[in-house]
């Protein structure tokens, strides 16, 4: 019981450092918000199954998950990346600078610049424009405009221009503070 507690703190810990409610975290898990109660309160304990995608989505390797900080790594700043270009496979846990390419895999953390190019999924927030293709979902929000195509949802909302296209649902995009406002009176 003691590690079930342990490992559910650690699960707490670094689901609200990510500014991840237990909701956020269930919905990228496919479980329950009861579920992940459960487990940071100690009463039960992950699926064998979910412990790699549950420690890709907390930014953690499953041994820092399951354990606790490394000696290589004890309370380590994250990573961050600058411009891409080119072609990446492997999932970026980090943050990363403009996109000039193709990421064939899932960002998490934030895009700092624009993305020109196509992204799987990002677990974060855009920054800058897409001026390309976001082929799943952004978790965050877009802070510019969208000229591109998300074909999943953009949960957090375009806060810029929307002149492309959301395929996905979830899009809430906020108005644009210097228009006037008409009275239908």
């Amino acid at each position: 019981m003691e590690k079930e507690k342990e490992i559910g703190a650690r699960i707490k810990e670094r689901r609200t450092a990510l500014g991840l409610t237990q909701e956020d975290l269930a919905e990228r898990l496919n479980v329950t918000f009861q579920a992940v109660s459960k487990w940071e309160n100690g009463i039960s304990m992950p699926d064998i199954t979910l412990f790699h995608k549950l420690a890709n989505v907390l930014e953690l390797t499953v041994d820092e998950l399951l354990n606790g900080a490394t000696s290589e790594t004890p309370n380590a700043p994250k990573k961050q990346w600058g411009k891409i270009t080119g072609t990446v496979t492997k999932d970026i846990h980090g943050d990363v600078g403009k996109i000039v390419g193709d990421v064939e895999a899932d960002i998490y953390g934030n895009v700092n610049g624009d993305i020109i190019g196509t992204v799987r999924n990002i677990f974060g927030n855009v920054e800058g424009n897409i001026m390309g293709e976001v082929q799943g979902d952004i978790t965050g929000y877009v802070a510019k405009s969208l000229f591109g195509t998300v074909q999943g949802s953009v949960k957090l909302g375009i806060r810029g221009r929307c002149l492309g296209t959301v395929i996905g649902d979830g899009i809430n995009v906020v108005p644009d503070k210097k228009k006037k406002k008409v009275d239908k009176s």
